[in-house]
């Protein structure tokens, strides 16, 4: 059976090499070692920060990054600037209509003084 999965192998290209050929071949020591990462000193770590450290920008708050901006307004922008839709507007005439008709409607009741109440 291995000898005609060699043959199997062999005509699609594949060599399988013999025990010989394998014990003959060098193997390189650095290629078994483990990639052991050492630790880094005090200065090394100051120096990996101060890389990082240049290539971010200069800090600015998000307002002031906001306010440079070109182009138009934002959706938010528009939508705070945009008028009230007409329902809206006509119940707030309504409430205020109301608000203002109760309040004429008790000020005839208010307390005026002692003398408003003698007849």
């Amino acid at each position: 059976a291995k000898a005609a999965a060699r043959d199997v192998l062999s005509q699609h290209g594949f060599k399988i090499p013999s025990s010989e050929q394998l014990s003959a071949k060098r193997v390189d020591a650095a290629k078994l070692e483990a990639n052991i990462k050492r630790k880094l000193t005090k200065e090394q770590k100051l120096a990996v920060i101060r890389a990082g450290r240049e290539e971010r920008g200069k800090y600015q708050s998000r307002t002031g990054i906001k306010q440079k901006k070109t182009g138009g307004l934002s959706n938010r922008q528009k939508e705070h600037k945009k008028a009230m839709p007409l329902a809206a507007k006509r119940a707030k005439i309504v409430k205020s209509r109301e608000h203002k008709r109760k309040r004429e409607k008790g000020s005839n009741k208010q307390f005026r003084g002692k003398k408003a109440w003698k007849h």
